[in-house]
């Protein structure tokens, strides 16, 4: 029989490992072709929590307010396999694209021990992303990428050559450093946080993606107001301001000025009134924009002969739905907009509860954030919501709910969840 002093060390042994499977999945997550560590580094951790919790019989759950629209999401994606072109394919994205999200993000919840094991998992975060960006420097300069000219698009150790993924990825960490500016206090944090914010800065220009562009820039608002919020008046003000305006030049000058395609996209009438056909035609000298609103009109068109029609869950249907001879040239598998795809795939009903559960992860965070004066909780609430906001700004312009992007997303709210949420419940002697 195991003395007492045993457990706890065979306990503290699991711990120990899970922390360090779920450090290289938060690591690996963002690079190509490392299918087999994620699986490995999330499996493992799975099995480890529940030996974990059987030899300490000491599992409570705690709910996150999360479990109905994770539930709801659920099943209508399922009730959607009946009407979908590939029924086979939507149930694989179900159990990829839906529950293993979901899987990873109890995983981080009830991993958690106490506050130094998220910011252990948001060092290696920030480590990640600086191998990550160093990577899209040397890729950027070995193509003979030019700084101020979108030659060549970086896109790290994820898709070279692309950059929206690598985007988006930096719209996701850079939050974190950014906002533990307010946390952390030491200055030697200051001086890594310093480095690893112009790193990643200077990452995200170079994927020259608009939409991450125009996500940095909305984030930007939001920090601010943040700040102002919690009512550190001077300080925060100039803080704000120098955000605001340098956000608000970087912005106007990427997304605004030159940029003579934009200026010719189509006016709300004009674009209801033409076919897609017409759109691509006619704006196809920016294949990026022109492209999708043609996409975009196609799946509207679509929706509007029965909005409550679901066409099967799977981000990669569309193409195989509606391609034909007439639109094959602008109708990619996706419809890059994870709004419309997800109102495409399961109809109005899905459509709506997909909103409820990201109003949810808004409304949770939002609540944390006011309730808490400072400290780590405040911390992880306010990069949170300012997170997911540049992640769903860019998801408006891409399909990106699915593969690592989403696998991130979910862990990191879990790691949040579980500090704000999950600890305090629990009584857990903060260390």
């Amino acid at each position: 029989m195991q003395t007492i002093p045993q457990r706890t060390e065979k306990k503290l042994w699991i711990d120990h490992s899970i922390l360090f499977c779920l450090g290289v999945l938060i690591f690996v997550l963002p690079i190509a072709h490392t299918a087999t560590i994620r699986s490995f580094a999330l499996s493992v951790p799975l099995v480890l929590l529940a030996i974990r919790y059987y030899l300490a019989k000491d599992f409570i759950w705690v709910k996150t307010s999360f479990e109905l629209p994770f539930f709801a999401f659920f099943l209508i994606a399922m009730a959607s396999l009946p009407t979908s072109i590939d029924p086979i394919e939507s149930f694989k994205e179900i159990r990829s694209e839906l529950l293993k999200p979901i899987l990873l993000f109890y995983v981080s919840y009830f991993a958690i021990r106490k506050e130094n094991d998220g910011i252990l998992l948001l060092g290696v975060l920030f480590f990640g992303s600086l191998v990550f960006s160093l990577y899209s420097y040397y890729d950027f300069y070995a193509k003979n990428g030019a700084l101020f000219h979108s030659d060549y698009r970086a896109g790290g150790l994820r898709d070279p050559g692309g950059g929206e993924i690598a985007g988006l990825y930096h719209t996701m960490v850079i939050p974190f450093i950014f906002l533990g500016f307010f946390y952390f206090k030491k200055y030697q944090h200051y001086l890594v946080l310093s480095a690893l914010l112009a790193v990643n800065l200077l990452a995200l220009h170079i994927t020259f993606t608009r939409a991450s562009y125009l996500a940095l820039g909305i984030q930007a608002i939001l920090v601010g107001i943040l700040l102002l919020r919690k009512r550190r008046w001077l300080l925060n003000s100039v803080v704000f301001l120098v955000i605001f305006l340098t956000g608000f030049a970087y912005i106007e000058n990427k997304l605004i000025r030159g940029q003579d395609n934009l200026k010719k996209m189509p006016s709300l009438e004009e674009y209801f009134k033409m076919s897609p056909e017409e759109i691509q035609k006619k704006y196809s000298a920016d294949v990026g924009a022109g492209y999708r609103l043609a996409m975009w009109k196609t799946a509207l068109e679509e929706i509007s002969e029965n909005p409550f029609y679901p066409h099967g869950y799977g981000r990669f249907l569309f193409g195989k739905t509606l391609r034909n001879d007439k639109n094959k040239q602008f109708i990619y598998p996706q419809t890059h907009n994870t709004f419309i795809g997800v109102f495409f795939e399961l109809g109005i009903q899905g459509f709506l509860i997909f909103l409820w559960m990201i109003g949810t992860f808004v409304y949770v965070c939002w609540k944390y954030w006011h309730t808490t004066k400072d400290g780590i909780p405040c911390f992880l609430s306010a990069s949170l919501l300012t997170m997911m906001a540049g992640y769903w700004i860019n998801n408006f312009f891409g399909s990106f709910d699915g593969d690592d992007s989403k696998l991130l997303f979910m862990m990191l709210l879990g790691i949040g969840m579980a500090i704000m949420r999950r600890l305090p419940k629990e009584n857990v002697v903060i260390i």
